[in-house]
């Protein structure tokens, strides 16, 4: 029988062998081991079992996520950026060039400009407004990795992925995507053509602001050199940690609606406000690649942001943001609680920057549309005082 996407998610990861035992826990339970003993020295010699290979627990992690995106194997980090670290590590050499999107999260530029760089890996970032076909233009014939996020991390700008995948592919060079904003619900980047889609899985599948953790999902003409790399790493994930991801998967379609719409309904309020210069979300039609975002994308999550007007000052910034209540001053996102950031634009990008340099980043989380507008508007009163 074929069920939708969401009674799979529900169901994926868990349950019993039927041919082992006969009762078993909604939940699977907590497998902490870093040793894993075998029956005969050949077993050891041919399967190699180790604590960083995974447990029951994580396995179950991994079936419920390929839930999301198929995909040919996914692997598990501590993080996000390790899972972006490792990626990387296993597709690129000396030599080669990766280009990579100028609105991408910022980690993931310095780790290519100091790191692979003394690895002898150059890189290029292309304007996320320019065109596809300008784009494509800057593929090299060393390009080995195409680095993609869509949306931008703080400018919410939407690629055309299908388009800049393929042509990626017919040049032989590896789509990859961070996927984070999506969730991995909102936009399937392997069937868009991507051959790794990174989550940050500490955002919304995790959900309560409590774990730290990664993925990346592989097909298969990639898979062996990432988990290689993954591997000689020792990138792993405790099974209490993958535990609460699983269980925040649970409920991830319902929060993700949730926050979305709150959010929506927040950008719409904040967009016709005279203090703000512009509001960057995709599902408005002012954002750029939003004809993108209505053709790939099922929904909206609840990361946004938006301008200050150019007459607001740094100091001006600084004290709205400081004077909300209900907005906790937070780097990370995807929680079940609402977060704000202040970033200096011109500093974080290679290309121009088009607004007036200080944006205002929003994570809405799980509270009333209504109180976090209330809070927003005095903040904005307080801004013109």
């Amino acid at each position: 029988m074929s069920h939708s996407r969401r009674t799979r998610l529900l169901h994926a990861g868990r349950g019993f062998d039927p041919a082992s035992q006969d009762i078993g826990p909604v939940n699977p339970p907590v497998e902490r081991a870093s040793t894993i003993l075998t029956r005969d020295v050949q077993t050891l010699e041919t399967k190699a079992p180790y604590g960083t290979k995974g447990t029951q627990t994580t396995r179950a992690l991994q079936q419920a996520l390929l839930e999301l995106e198929p995909a040919a194997e996914c692997l598990l980090y501590p993080s996000g950026l390790a899972a972006i670290a490792a990626v990387m590590l296993g597709l690129v050499k000396a030599g080669d060039h990766v280009l990579l999107s100028d609105a991408l999260y910022y980690p993931t530029r310095r780790l290519m400009n100091t790191l692979l760089a003394r690895f002898g890996v150059s890189a290029s970032y292309f304007d996320p407004c320019a065109s596809t076909d300008a784009i494509i233009a800057m593929m090299q014939d060393n390009t080995s990795v195409l680095f993609v996020e869509s949306p931008g991390s703080d400018s919410l700008e939407v690629l055309d992925v299908p388009a800049l995948a393929q042509a990626a592919r017919e040049r032989g060079i590896v789509a990859v995507m961070d996927n984070t904003w999506s969730a991995g619900w909102l936009f399937d980047a392997m069937a868009a053509g991507c051959q790794v889609s990174i989550q940050a899985l500490t955002k919304y599948q995790a959900g309560h602001a409590d774990v730290l953790m990664g993925a990346a999902l592989c097909d298969a003409s990639v898979a062996e050199r990432v988990r290689a790399a993954t591997l000689m790493l020792g990138q792993c994930v405790s099974s209490d940690e993958a535990w609460l991801v699983l269980r925040g998967l649970r409920t991830l379609p319902l929060r993700l609606k949730q926050a979305g719409q709150t959010a929506l309904k927040v950008a719409q309020w904040l967009n016709a406000r005279k203090e703000v210069q512009a509001v960057l979300h995709p599902a408005l039609p002012s954002c750029h690649g939003h004809e993108f975002f209505r053709r790939d994308f099922s929904g909206a999550s609840s990361l946004f942001s938006f301008v200050l007007q150019p007459r607001f000052d740094e100091a001006a910034a600084r004290r709205f943001v400081d004077s909300l209540e209900l907005f906790g001053i937070g780097a990370s996102w995807g929680g079940y609680e609402s977060l704000v950031m202040l970033k200096h634009m011109p500093s974080l990008r290679s290309t121009p920057w088009p607004f007036a340099p200080w944006l205002v980043r929003l994570s809405i989380g799980l509270e009333e549309a209504d109180d976090l507008i209330a809070d927003l508007e005095a903040g904005l009163a307080r801004l013109r005082g």
